[in-house]
């Protein structure tokens, strides 16, 4: 009997049995799920970012700070550079440049190339007035000398590198101006850019600063031209340096000089060729020798602190006629 009654009994107990572990396996599993997706959704509060490994950070400025020196360092060499080409040893007082010499040893030549090139503007956007200015300058006659190795027109066995062009008969065979375009076509490569000549001399020089100072101290290469100086142009006496060239300039027969049986008085085509640059400086605003034409009124005005007090009188002489001297466009070649 009790045990009928255990069989009618156990079909039932088995049935709840494997309910009760049904249940008790998908509570596991949904409380499992729910605590992954809990585990797997963003915090909607903002999260403290993680303070930065310090050891990182460290190499990191260290790394900023390398990379700045190193394009201040371009910046230095190129200084470096031209104080070993601007030198009595390759330029003689009067501006002649002993261009075979520099040829053989260009490594000076090579090294402010190539670091011209690599040059970061941000560098010379954090220098002084005076610096930049000394800074083209330099660079400017560093072109010129640059374009005429790269050219170099004679050579010792009389042969041309570049043979005159018959339309330049009229300009020395050994001139600059033999190569075509050389201040309008030929590039340099500065600041990882390219310029010509004539873009340095006026957008960095000429139309920023508007001082006629300038006008002799930019060398052409040629015997006429603004002397070129046998030291660079440094900022800490920058203006004596260019006070200086256009003293010395004014000195030669090449600059100024007067006739004064004939009461005239003779320039060089630089005050001519420049007229602008004179005429858009400070000197324009200085009423003397007002009864001139307004660019020999500038010339005047900028030659009167350079000559004496008898050159002066004979500058206030209504009657003094201006002529201009034929420029020497001989190349600036020491034999």
């Amino acid at each position: 009997m009790k045990m009928n009654c255990f069989n009618q009994l156990k079909t039932p107990i088995l049935v709840l049995g494997l309910w009760i572990c049904l249940v008790s396996i998908s509570s596991v599993h949904l409380t499992t799920a729910i605590a992954e997706e809990k585990t797997s959704q963003p915090n909607k509060k903002q999260v403290e970012p993680e303070a930065p490994n310090t050891t990182e950070a460290k190499e990191t400025s260290k790394q900023k700070s390398d990379i700045f020196d190193l394009k201040l360092s371009t910046y230095i060499l190129i200084n470096e550079a031209y104080g070993r080409i601007f030198t009595p040893e390759l330029i003689t007082e009067e501006g002649l440049v002993k261009y075979s010499t520099l040829k053989r040893k260009r490594q000076d030549v090579i090294t402010a190339k190539r670091e011209l090139k690599k040059l970061n503007p941000a560098i010379l956007m954090n220098l002084s007035k005076e610096e930049r200015i000394a800074f083209w300058v330099n660079t400017y006659n560093f072109c010129t000398i640059k374009l005429i190795l790269e050219n170099y027109l004679i050579q010792p066995d009389g042969n041309y590198k570049i043979p005159p062009k018959w339309y330049m008969i009229i300009y020395p065979d050994n001139s600059i101006m033999q190569i075509t375009g050389a201040w309008t076509k030929e590039f340099h490569e500065i600041l990882r850019e390219e310029y010509t000549l004539q873009e340095i001399e006026q957008d960095f020089l000429l139309k920023r600063y508007k001082d006629p100072r300038l006008c002799f101290a930019l060398s052409n290469a040629s015997v006429g031209g603004a002397t070129l100086r046998n030291e660079p142009y440094q900022a800490d006496h920058l203006d004596e340096q260019l006070d200086d060239q256009v003293k010395k300039y004014l000195n030669t027969e090449k600059g100024m000089r007067w006739d004064k049986d004939d009461n005239s008085l003779f320039l060089s085509n630089i005050f001519q060729i420049y007229k602008d640059t004179f005429l858009e400086s400070d000197l324009a605003a200085i009423k003397k020798f007002r009864s001139r034409k307004d660019e020999e009124r500038v010339w005047f005005n900028f030659i009167t602190p350079y000559r004496s007090e008898e050159d002066v009188r004979h500058l206030e002489d209504a009657e003094l006629r201006i002529r201009f001297i034929d420029f020497d466009w001989h190349l600036n070649e020491a034999q």
